[in-house]
């Protein structure tokens, strides 16, 4: 129980300071895999990627969804960040929110740039 307390309020002192690396951390994996989910039901990437080799796809699909990973938290609020870690239901709230906030931003960026 102790340390669980002094996890917490660590994770809350490094939020309240602007320090959210700890969180991203641990939601980035999350975020990751669920953009690599969403781009594999969609149909829009199914159409978009349709004429490319399953190697270059695959490694455009790993480049955005890192691109999300690394994005995608940074407007969240940090109590909303905090209570995600906790709660499963935020949680998935959120990393659903991310990526779908990131998504075209990072597809652009990875697609426009060589």
């Amino acid at each position: 129980m102790k340390y669980g307390l002094l996890l917490l309020t660590l994770l809350i002192t490094s939020l309240a300071s602007g320090q959210m690396t700890m969180t991203q951390k641990v939601l980035k994996p999350v975020i990751e895999y669920q953009c690599t989910s969403e781009l594999n039901d969609s149909k829009i990437w199914k159409a978009s990627t349709y004429f490319m080799h399953e190697n270059n796809k695959s490694k455009l699909k790993d480049e955005v969804c890192s691109c999300i990973g690394e994005h995608a938290l940074k407007n969240v609020p940090a109590k909303t960040l905090l209570k995600a870690t906790i709660d499963e239901d935020t949680k998935n709230q959120v990393v659903r929110q991310a990526v779908m906030n990131s998504l075209r931003g990072c597809l652009i960026e990875k697609h426009v740039k060589p």
